[in-house]
């Protein structure tokens, strides 16, 4: 399938393995808002995401959502309960229009234990989620707002973004709504967050580019949000 987006988890198999993977795979259209799978359901399929953003989610007890990290275009999601056996550990529900490629499970871990390239670029994949959960975790526990979305644009920039001409520049791949979702902050906080941001000259943005002009000024705010949290630790 020649419009498969770049994918390290799947460049590492051997050619024969991958196209196996693939012929077999079961190709879905996800409008914005719809799950994937949610938490709980078994894992009987892998997915490739091959154009548009998935949020992994968690719900408390009111239902309220958070965000926990994404998957864009060449991330394999779904591999955790593939590898582990269990069910999965969260929602996954589409940001955009989303298009996905489903894997059966089984086939996927027989695989990856005859191609050690691909596990070992999968476990660099789950290495760089889980340090995405716990920068979002650590910055939600004391962290102030500004600190917050700097964290959440310098990894969406490191996700997504391209340099020009001194600037980091992306195409935010979610609504604001989910933008302060995945700061741990409401939409109106996070408008307000980049306005401040805009009127300091960090960043110029209209409608979903964005620009990141100083990106040392927010790895600074984002730097000064965790040594402030430090502080009170050491205080308390």
């Amino acid at each position: 399938m020649s419009h498969l987006p770049a994918s390290a988890v799947l460049d590492a198999l051997c050619p024969r393995d991958r196209s196996r993977l693939v012929d077999r795979a079961v190709p879905r259209g996800l409008v914005a808002g719809e799950r994937l799978y949610l938490a709980g359901h078994r894992a009987d399929r892998v997915h490739l995401v091959c154009s548009g953003v998935i949020k992994m989610t968690a719900r408390d007890a009111e239902a309220r959502e958070t965000i926990l990290c994404l998957g864009v275009a060449g991330d394999v999601i779904g591999d955790v309960a593939a590898l582990d056996g269990r069910p999965q550990p969260l929602d996954a529900v589409a940001v955009i229009r989303t298009s996905v490629l489903g894997f059966g499970a089984d086939l996927f871990a027989q695989l990856l234990e005859s191609n050690p390239a691909a596990g070992v670029e999968l476990a660099k994949a789950l290495a760089q989620r889980t340090r995405w959960i716990i920068d979002t975790a650590l910055e939600r526990t004391g962290s102030e707002l500004a600190a917050r979305l700097a964290g959440r644009l310098l990894d969406l920039a490191d996700l997504v973004g391209c340099v020009r001409n001194g600037a980091v520049e992306l195409e935010v791949p979610l609504p604001q709504a989910d933008l302060g979702g995945l700061a741990g902050m409401c939409r109106e906080s996070a408008n307000r967050t980049l306005k401040a941001f805009k009127q300091e000259g960090v960043v110029d943005y209209r409608g979903r580019k964005l620009r990141i002009l100083r990106p040392d000024a927010l790895e600074r705010i984002r730097c000064d949000g965790r040594e402030a949290r430090s502080d009170l630790e050491e205080i308390g």
